[in-house]
């Protein structure tokens, strides 16, 4: 299906203006906003006079917005999935269709059809649900990991881990610093008791101290672009192992699978549960060493309990990604890190998405509060993990995972 590409000259204020061009131009009608998206887009489902249904995607130029979440990115993304189509087909074919791709001056948007469906977790919030979310995973990885990131391959940087995995959440501090309490300032902390070092005090020393352990641990090839923001959000589940795909990173460039692995477990540990059941956080001792717990509202699902434990094993053993990992025997640390990294880029993250999020409680999860959590969350993993580094010998992913659990 060709994308009908449409330049609009003129400029929105607002979403909502963005909106009302949009369903003039193209005789929609808006039937409500869809609220699940983690960015700064905002969604809606609309109809046409057919009664056929869209979901309509606005995003705008703004101020204060993390990278990814920008209108550069958003612009990108149906060149990616052209790429993808032309270069993965196996896996093109599951990418919804942007049906009309409209670029104003300062906004754009994108049309796909609305596909019916649930997230890819949903099975595990149902009781037993583990074996049909390992079934809908096995049926969609096949076709990610081994048909789409395998499509191509590329020698990767030496300093991929510095520059990509580690970079990302460095770059990105001081827009977080801007909005975290004052008191995060100081070099140490305590989470859940733990005594921690600042993320922005840890990370370049680790980059210098573990530089050796790092340098192993980096991919020896990058795949095909196959997605590279691969959240379970991202991934619509149909009927039985039938899937959908949306929203890729918006680049071209070589990627690293294990950072889609890392998403889907950072998906089951924090990121899923954080916005479904919202953080609660307390916080006490003094200005120069503060302390903080944090933990969701309500208790982890137990089917995500089982699949944070299960997954690494699970992958691990897959023909699906045997081939991907061929000369990487650094890559079930990488995963670690990149899962741990994950958590603390998805802080800034949550400032740029300004959508209203309720807790399982009722109560409103503010963008601060959010970011505030996985900032936490995050020092918590990276702390643990600096300290494996430290000590001889492969890292032990049930250790570092129980602090999840």
């Amino acid at each position: 299906m060709t994308t009908i590409h449409i330049q609009d000259d003129r400029s929105a204020r607002s979403d909502a203006e963005a909106l009302e061009f949009v369903c003039k131009r193209l005789q929609l009608d808006i039937i409500q906003e869809i609220l699940d998206g983690g960015s700064s887009a905002r969604v809606w489902l609309a109809a046409n006079a057919a009664g056929e249904r869209f979901a309509v995607k606005t995003v705008l130029a703004l101020d204060g917005v993390v990278d990814g979440h920008d209108l550069d990115s958003f612009r990108q993304k149906v060149v990616q999935i052209e790429a993808i189509r032309a270069k993965a087909p196996s896996l093109g074919g599951h990418y919804l269709p942007v049906l009309h791709n409209i670029e104003g001056r300062n906004w754009a948007c994108q049309t796909t059809p609305f596909y019916p469906s649930q997230d890819q977790v949903a099975p595990l919030r149902l009781p037993d649900g583990e074996t049909t979310f390992f079934a809908q995973y096995e049926a969609y990885a096949q076709v990610m990991f081994l048909r789409g990131y395998g499509a191509t391959s590329a020698v990767a940087p030496p300093d991929y881990v510095e520059r990509v995995v580690v970079g990302r959440f460095l770059r990105r501090l001081p827009m977080l610093t801007r909005a975290l309490p004052e008191d995060l300032a100081a070099e140490t902390l305590v989470v859940n008791g733990r005594p921690c070092l600042a993320p922005g005090v840890l990370l370049p020393r680790l980059l210098e101290q573990a530089a050796p352990r790092l340098a192993a641990m980096g991919p020896a090839r990058l795949g095909f672009c196959a997605h590279g923001d691969a959240n379970t959000r991202n991934i619509l589940i149909g009927e039985g192992t039938d899937f959908r795909v949306i929203d890729p990173r918006g680049s071209t460039d070589s990627w690293d699978p294990i950072y889609d692995l890392a998403k889907t477990l950072f998906c089951l540990t924090v990121w899923d549960p954080a916005l479904r059941l919202g953080f609660a956080i307390q916080r006490s001792g003094s200005a120069t060493l503060p302390q903080y717990e944090v933990g969701f509202r309500q208790p982890l699902y137990l089917g995500y309990r089982t699949a944070i434990q299960r997954f690494l094993p699970f992958i691990a053993d897959q023909p699906w990604l045997i081939p991907l990992l061929a000369n990487d025997p650094g890559w079930r640390a990488r995963l670690l890190l990149t899962h741990d990294m994950h958590v603390l880029a998805e802080a800034p993250c949550r400032l740029s998405d300004r959508k209203p999020k309720w807790g399982c409680d009722g109560a409103p999860s503010s963008p601060e509060q959010l970011a505030l959590g996985f900032y936490l969350m995050g020092t918590l993993l990276i702390n643990e993990l600096a300290e494996q580094l430290a000590e001889p010998g492969d890292l032990d992913d049930e250790r570092h995972l129980s602090l999840m659990v």
